[in-house]
């Protein structure tokens, strides 16, 4: 699955960007779909944090908060897709509250600066990466960064000529 359904802007610009399920069967079940869902956003934010990487050093633990941190299954999937651990938080969709009160806690003297914050938050899951899923990963990366190489031109046509028919 591509998951650029309302074009893409990282790491690449392309507003006529479109998701797509790729390589459908008459035996891909519904399970099948949802769980290429959950690799085609892993394999972006891959590829997003391939791009930023090159011009900044990624930590070699992933922090991932929000929603869908909450699921083991998802955690593990990024895990594997990154070859990195994942590291989650309790509450991990309420981040940016606890975030904001951590700061607010700082101001006020209760932490004493911004990085003790970190200490103060513990890791309530990890995930490491396991060999064999990896390993597949890392083989389909490169095709899935060819499903929107092979298909740029397509986008935009198929977007002109919706708007034709309209």
């Amino acid at each position: 699955f591509t998951p650029w359904l309302h074009g893409n802007r990282n790491p690449f610009e392309d507003p006529n960007a479109r998701g797509m399920f790729f390589n459908l069967g008459l035996e891909t079940t519904v399970a099948d779909m949802m769980h290429a869902v959950i690799e085609g956003v892993c394999m972006h934010l891959r590829w997003q944090m391939t791009a930023m990487n090159k011009l900044t050093p990624i930590s070699e633990i992933v922090k991932f908060v929000g929603g869908g941190a909450r699921t083991p299954a998802i955690c593990q999937i990024l895990s594997d897709v990154l070859g990195k651990p994942v590291e989650t938080v309790d509450s991990p969709h309420n981040v940016g509250s606890v975030g904001a009160a951590a700061i607010i806690a700082t101001g006020l003297g209760v932490f004493d600066s911004i990085e003790d914050i970190g200490n103060n938050i513990p890791v309530s899951a990890s995930y490491e990466p396991q060999a064999r899923n990896a390993k597949v990963y890392n083989e389909i990366f490169g095709i899935f960064q060819d499903l929107y190489k092979n298909n740029k031109k397509n986008y935009s046509y198929i977007l002109w000529y919706y708007h034709l028919s309209i």
